[in-house]
């Protein structure tokens, strides 16, 4: 089941299939295919989603923007596009701390008294929009090999040497992540993979969005007055609540889209 202003929102290309590993995943219909879009909407985009969102920041943003919709008048927008609703059943999934912990998976030999730790913070992906990552470590009885397979693609080496039984913390390529092993010899290594939870504050990005330029929002809710974009635009520029200031820059930007659509 899907809800199409959800769709408009993820602009992805869809194929009836849902990926169960993506925290807040659902479908999107196969005939939905991605849409090339204008550069006032990709600007609008990069700011609320990042630059480059996967589908796991896509998931997160789209359940809060549109559960913030949902709490207002304008949900009558999102359900005469749609009135289906199925993305307020991930609230919980995407509130949970373990939701956004590393999981560490041995691959080749298993072997439960080989261990690899991971310390460390995540980062934020706000910028990137880069949720997911997915590393994979290696020990050959010298070195430990640690391949970053998420892009930017990056690989390294450290000679491994031990203290007490473990290891010194090693970093992993392009996170505030490191691990320690106890072993240098397993015949196969682990994965760690996981997702970044978003940082940046709904609050903190209508801040950052009304900084882009004049024209983004001329081209966003039009220079003459027609609805429902002057209600879209009434809500951004002067409603004191943060939920229909972004509500009705979300609804503008679905709207526009489905425009392309019908195009």
């Amino acid at each position: 089941m899907y809800n199409y202003g959800r769709t408009l929102l993820l602009n992805l290309t869809g194929n009836d299939r849902y990926f169960a590993n993506v925290p807040g995943d659902e479908l999107i219909p196969s005939a939905y295919s991605q849409l090339e879009l204008p550069n006032y909407l990709r600007n609008l985009r990069s700011a609320l989603l990042g630059a480059t969102p996967d589908r796991a920041m896509l998931n997160y943003r789209a359940a809060q923007l549109l559960e913030l919709i949902a709490a207002t008048e304008l949900q009558q927008y999102i359900l005469e596009l749609d009135p289906r609703i199925t993305y307020s059943s991930y609230q919980l999934q995407l509130a949970a701390p373990v939701t956004f912990q590393p999981k560490v998976t041995q691959y080749g030999e298993i072997d439960p008294q080989k261990i690899l730790t991971v310390s460390g913070r995540a980062m934020s992906p706000d910028a990137s929009g880069v949720s997911g990552y997915d590393y994979r470590v290696a020990v050959d009885g010298v070195n430990i090999n640690i391949q970053r397979l998420t892009t930017p693609v990056e690989t390294a080496q450290h000679v491994l040497s031990f203290t007490s039984g473990l290891s010194p913390p090693y970093s992993l390529p392009g996170s505030d992540y490191t691990v320690r092993v106890n072993t240098a010899d397993l015949a196969g290594g682990w994965t760690v993979r996981g997702y970044l939870r978003p940082t940046v504050t709904l609050n903190e990005l209508a801040s950052e969005i009304q900084n882009l330029s004049e024209a983004t929002f001329f081209q966003l809710f039009g220079v003459t007055d027609v609805e429902p974009y002057l209600t879209f635009k009434n809500c951004w520029n002067n409603h004191p609540e943060l939920a229909y200031q972004l509500g009705g820059l979300v609804l503008a930007m679905l709207y526009r889209t489905q425009e392309l659509v019908n195009a």
